[in-house]
């Protein structure tokens, strides 16, 4: 099964994709966000290019787990895309563009780049993790 995985920033939108065979998340891409209409055409559009079977949604919650403004925005993209018939999954993160930012110091990335693309592979990573705990058999 293939996996999309969205940080929708109010700026960006971070794409990544993963596999649950491999288990390994991706960077692909980071899009301007234009609102929710350009968003969701373009998740549709990747899904479609990369054989996606679920989108998962980064839902941006505080260190307490409660929802913030911000999820309003995930909660929308994931609205529209089940209305398209798209699968979606939503992921509670928290600080994850911080560590898209320590892993891109790691990486070397150009300092000043977006790691928009990295935060939506970390959102994936835990996803996978939820999916399949490390004691469990797969």
């Amino acid at each position: 099964m293939r996996f999309l995985g969205i940080d929708p920033g109010g700026k960006r939108l971070g794409l990544a994709l993963a596999d649950d065979l491999t288990g390994f998340a991706t960077p692909l891409a980071v899009a301007p966000y234009q609102g929710s209409n350009q968003a969701t055409r373009l998740i549709v559009e990747a899904v479609d290019e990369f054989g996606a079977d679920i989108v998962v949604i980064g839902l941006p919650t505080a260190s307490d787990g409660s929802e913030t403004p911000a999820c309003v925005r995930s909660h929308a993209l994931a609205r529209a895309l089940a209305e398209l018939g798209v699968e979606t999954a939503l992921q509670p993160e928290f600080l994850t563009t911080n560590e898209a930012r320590r892993r891109a110091k790691s990486s070397n990335r150009r300092p000043g780049q977006p790691v928009d693309d990295i935060a939506a592979q970390v959102i994936l990573e835990e996803f996978l993790e939820g999916r399949h705990p490390k004691d469990a058999p797969r």
